[in-house]
């Protein structure tokens, strides 16, 4: 049983990681129709942020995933200055390849900072462990899935009861409607965008200290969110999360009782279970962002 406990919290750990991923590639689809495919260079550039934060101003580890959150939602605001802005009026595929240009240029960006050799950022928490029905586990993996739990109820009270939000679904459901209705579709590019970097940098900043801080840390885990993502519709929030804890969960129980060699694979293994068997996702694809 201890073994069953430590792997789903280990699952619900890696799931909510990919969780901040995969939201931030739903706000920013429904806000602007674009996928946005620079995400991995966000995550393994939110890891170094955090790692800067800690090496060269010795701030405390919680104050440098606040300070990530902020300096990633800068760097979201360049890149739709840089990556979006000037072809959103081109097609879908244009803005596609110009995001994944963007999150390339980040890696590299990355690479010409730190290097390419291997960091480590430590966890707030060091090794201490909670004990749950004989299973020790990590008190980091407590607060990702804590944090990860937050964030996702604070957005998800955004765009359901704020202005920003009933403007960001207006735009989902109709962007030419919006547009004339006067609704700021560019600004609200502008804010999603942010809104997109800063989660997929915290998500860099968590799971670094589950593995080697890396320039491309960040491919498998946006590989996973899109995965979420589709199997979420394209539309629900918690659709979206649940997708992404599924995955978690996946690659973790598959790899702790079936195959511990091929623990990566079982989580591409469900996405295409699931995208063969019902191809619009699990709950179906919505227009809108909603609960």
């Amino acid at each position: 049983m201890s073994k069953f406990v430590a792997l789903f919290f280990s699952g619900l750990t890696v799931g909510s990681i990919y969780s901040l991923v995969a939201v931030g590639i739903l706000l920013l689809y429904k806000a602007t129709s674009v996928v946005n495919a620079a995400q991995f260079g966000l995550v393994g550039l939110g890891g170094y942020v955090a790692f800067w934060g800690t090496d060269s101003f010795g701030l405390p580890l919680v104050a440098t995933y606040a300070m990530t959150i902020v300096v990633m939602g800068v760097v979201g605001l360049i890149l739709e200055r840089v990556a979006y802005a000037p072809l959103r009026n081109r097609a879908h595929e244009t803005v596609l390849l110009s995001t994944l240009a963007g999150g390339f240029a980040i890696v590299g960006l990355v690479v010409l900072w730190y290097g390419p050799e291997p960091r480590n950022l430590p966890s707030p928490f060091g090794f201490d462990t909670f004990k749950f029905m004989g299973a020790a586990i990590p008190q980091h993996s407590l607060f990702v899935i804590g944090t990860t739990m937050v964030l996702v109820l604070s957005l998800a009270l955004m765009f359901n009861r704020t202005q920003f939000g009933r403007q960001v679904r207006a735009i989902a459901a109709d962007r030419d409607t919006a547009r004339l209705q006067g609704i700021p579709v560019n600004r609200l590019s502008l804010i999603t965008f942010a809104v997109a970097s800063s989660t997929a940098g915290l998500a860099g900043a968590l799971l670094a200290p589950f593995s080697a801080l890396t320039p491309q840390m960040g491919f498998t885990p946006m590989l996973l969110a899109f995965g979420a993502a589709i199997m979420g519709g394209f539309g629900r929030l918690w659709g979206v999360v649940i997708g992404s804890v599924a995955l978690g969960l996946a690659q973790q129980l598959g790899g702790g009782y079936i195959l511990p060699n091929m623990r990566e694979a079982f989580p591409f293994l469900l996405m295409f279970i699931v995208i063969a068997v019902r191809p619009e996702g699990l709950f179906g694809g919505e227009a809108s962002v909603r609960l």
